[in-house]
């Protein structure tokens, strides 16, 4: 997870590592960057893959708010894909940043241990 700055698109090119639910059409250089690294790791950008209204899928505002981009990722490698349940934007917590938070709902099965 990190402040990439990447635009992941939907292009062909990419699908076995990006959703359908990016909130662009194409991919900037540094998305093409981190779609390549999750390719070559067996990775999938697990934000790409659930849908939200545009407001909670945007990580970035521009300063008058006209703009919304979503540049922050979550990665995953793909044999966890499935304990992943949820990528959202969280607009309310105030970061005092430009950048809104990214939650990630992960669910883990513990082993009981019966003594």
């Amino acid at each position: 997870m990190g402040d990439l700055n990447t635009k992941i698109g939907k292009e062909h090119v990419y699908q076995q590592v990006v959703g359908k639910h990016s909130l662009h059409e194409n991919t900037n250089d540094n998305g093409e960057l981190v779609c390549d690294y999750a390719m070559a790791n067996d990775m999938k950008i697990i934000s790409t893959y659930y849908q939200h209204k545009r407001i909670h899928t945007g990580t970035w505002t521009s300063p008058d708010g006209t703009i919304l981009n979503q540049t922050d990722h979550v990665l995953v490698d793909a044999k966890k894909k499935s304990i992943t349940e949820d990528v959202r934007t969280m607009r309310l917590p105030n970061c005092d940043s430009d950048h809104f938070l990214v939650k990630t709902i992960i669910k883990q099965k513990f082993e009981q241990n019966t003594n």
